[in-house]
């Protein structure tokens, strides 16, 4: 699969006359990385697969550790085990690599094999972050308007606690 680029990213956003705010910063690789600009937002975005199988989620969260088993039961997967995309599925699906993962690159899940999940405390911050297909910015945006981008790429999000 070709790689997502930040280019299609800002361009979907331009598209969609989405207003956000862009962040330019050294790469960042985890929630941890001390690269991390302070102040903004901190959002995960979770590349999720049902173990042992071809189903994929991905979760946005707020920073708070995440209980895969609680949240395998609120979708409808109790005894299931949920585990982490592989690198080889990320690029796959959505054409990114670990530490890259964001709803933006939904748009290379053209078979929409990705179920979107997203933690209802999301829509408190007054900003939601994603990275633009790359780990060196961050863009913000209103909840309306990741819900916008979403809808878009035609991938309803599934609410989740």
């Amino acid at each position: 699969m070709k790689m997502a680029t930040e280019q299609e990213a800002i361009n979907l956003l331009t598209d969609l006359k989405i207003n956000y705010q862009r962040v330019d910063h050294p790469a960042i690789w985890t929630m941890d990385d001390p690269n991390a600009p302070k102040g903004l937002p901190e959002v995960k975005n979770l590349l999720l697969k049902k173990k042992k199988s071809d189903q994929f989620y991905l979760y946005l969260t707020d920073n708070t550790k995440v209980d895969f088993k609680s949240l395998a039961d609120q979708f409808g997967l109790a005894h299931s085990r949920l585990t982490f995309a592989s690198e080889d599925e990320l690029e796959n699906l959505l054409g990114v690599v670990s530490g890259m993962v964001t709803p933006l690159a939904l748009m290379h899940d053209t078979k929409h094999e990705v179920q979107v999940l997203l933690n209802s405390r999301l829509k408190k911050l007054p900003l939601i972050s994603a990275h633009p297909n790359t780990n060196t910015a961050t863009i913000l945006l209103t909840w309306t308007d990741l819900l916008k981008v979403l809808d878009e790429m035609d991938h309803h999000p599934i609410m989740v606690d």
